[in-house]
């Protein structure tokens, strides 16, 4: 019997044919496209509301910071104000005008608030309230009724970092929307406007867009994303695939949802790749260098501005103080013959500084930095006051100085002249990041057809990328019934 079973040709199972091979992918199709479509709910739908935000978004009357003549005729010297209060040393001064009147205005180690003191009496004044509603009205452009609410040291769901500036001080308008005014009370800049509508709208775009409800968990967040982005790209691709192994789909849904999907797929392959690399370049970015922190010798500072410290012509809208050659200067900006923006620094007892102090002064702060960064020699250093390609408006501070370096990286920093802040560090790594993520993410390349249009022509693709998710689900459940 053995012998005979053994003579029998033995049964070759049919080879499957590539079709077929390709078509063994539609249950990985499946099982991808429910992990997929939470992802596409929580991305195509808030991505549907990012231009809608930016046509609600609350404008201000102006965005340049208030101008006012400072006066300069019978102050006393900072040293006779603050050392009357016990104070030794300051992070920051500047003599400002409010209501009139001059105040030294105090940055103290410790406290987000800035202190003032009357330049003329000496004495202490809790006006940082009066200051802060008097930067709200110059960029509403009212004299309506407001509020000084509380200052804000860290980004909130509200305040988010693409706002940049910290502190600021909140103050809020009495209107139907309950518009809220961000200012920087350092600097007189104006941080964000946010009305309840832009509130809603920003706390739901952070909740679905960035998952920012998973804060909390850690590295729980970004690996949750990569997951539901990994599965958008895994489902699209063996979709392409499953379309082109099936000659033709069993019914007309069916064959509507593989034409709509193949139509949608360089979309989604193009927003989830992108998408993927922007978190990814963000949890790998290193971290910025420590702050640059001046601290200033109060009795140093025993020479009172006066007139003789202006140019010829000159009117003085500023008077601020910063670290030079290790040394404390006065940073003088105003207006010369009415028509001519003025700027130039001055020693503690008020001497012309030569031409080239502003640009010494960019340098010392960069070289802190970059030795932090452990970057090689500077290559250049130029003003910038225009936002380009690389240093975009998002980084908010204008002008700059920016310099490049000779590292491997080709790192460019940014400083902030007013305070010697970092305003960016850009990287060959960044450029490349920045460019995929503004062509292949935001769609730049319709820039040319104008932010209306461009906007309008996203959110349609958004849309239709969560009409095609519940057509597959449709399609599952009439499968699972």
């Amino acid at each position: 019997m053995a012998a005979l079973t053994a003579a029998l040709p033995a049964q070759e199972l049919p080879r499957l044919t590539w079709h077929q091979r390709l078509l063994r992918l539609l249950p990985w199709h499946r099982r991808l496209a429910l992990l997929a479509c939470l992802g596409v709910f929580s991305w195509a739908g808030s991505g549907m509301l990012h231009p809608l935000m930016g046509y609600l978004q609350p404008r201000p009357q102006t965005m340049a910071a208030p101008q006012q003549v400072v006066p300069l005729d019978h102050l006393r010297s900072p040293a006779q104000v603050l050392s009357a209060a016990t104070i030794e040393r300051v992070q920051a001064l500047r003599l400002l005008v409010l209501a009139g009147e001059p105040y030294y205005q105090a940055r103290l180690p410790g406290e987000p608030l800035p202190r003032y003191w009357h330049a003329r009496s000496g004495q202490a004044s809790d006006v940082a309230a009066a200051h802060a509603e008097h930067l709200a009205r110059h960029y509403l452009g009212s004299d309506e009724p407001l509020s000084y609410v509380d200052s804000v040291e860290r980004f909130t769901s509200e305040y988010a970092f693409i706002n940049r500036l910290l502190p600021v001080a909140r103050v809020d308008t009495q209107r139907d929307d309950r518009l809220r005014v961000y200012v920087d009370l350092f600097h007189d800049r104006l941080g964000t406007l946010v009305d309840q509508r832009k509130a809603w709208f920003s706390a739901f775009f952070q909740t679905l867009h960035s998952f920012r409800w998973l804060d909390a968990a850690g590295p729980l967040r970004p690996l949750l994303m990569v997951l539901l982005l990994a599965s958008i790209l895994s489902a699209t691709l063996f979709g392409i695939t499953l379309f082109v192994a099936r000659r033709r789909a069993r019914s007309f849904s069916r064959r509507l949802h593989g034409w709509w999907g193949l139509g949608l797929a360089a979309a989604t392959l193009s927003f989830a790749s992108s998408g993927a690399w922007h978190l990814l370049h963000k949890q790998m970015a290193e971290p910025w260098p420590v702050a640059y922190a001046p601290s200033f010798d109060v009795a140093r500072l025993d020479k009172a501005p006066n007139a003789e410290w202006l140019l010829q012509g000159e009117t003085l809208f500023g008077l601020s103080l910063l670290e030079l050659d290790g040394k404390p200067v006065w940073r003088a900006q105003g207006q010369q013959f009415g028509m001519m923006p003025s700027l130039h620094y001055l020693d503690a007892d008020g001497r012309e500084l030569d031409i080239d102090a502003a640009r010494r002064h960019a340098r010392q702060r960069l070289d802190h930095y970059a030795a932090g960064l452990g970057l090689g020699e500077m290559q250049s250093l130029e003003l910038q006051s225009q936002f380009d390609h690389e240093y975009g408006f998002v980084f908010k501070r204008l002008p700059v100085f920016k310099a490049t370096y000779t590292d491997v990286r080709h790192t460019a920093l940014y400083v902030d002249p007013l305070d010697g802040a970092l305003a960016s560090r850009v990287q060959d790594a960044d450029r490349r990041e920045g460019w995929i993520f503004a062509y292949l993410h935001k769609w730049e390349f319709l820039a040319g057809l104008g932010n209306g249009y461009k906007h309008l022509l996203l959110g349609l693709v958004a849309l239709a990328h969560v009409l095609l998710a519940l057509v597959g689900l449709s399609l599952l459940r009439r499968r699972v019934r």
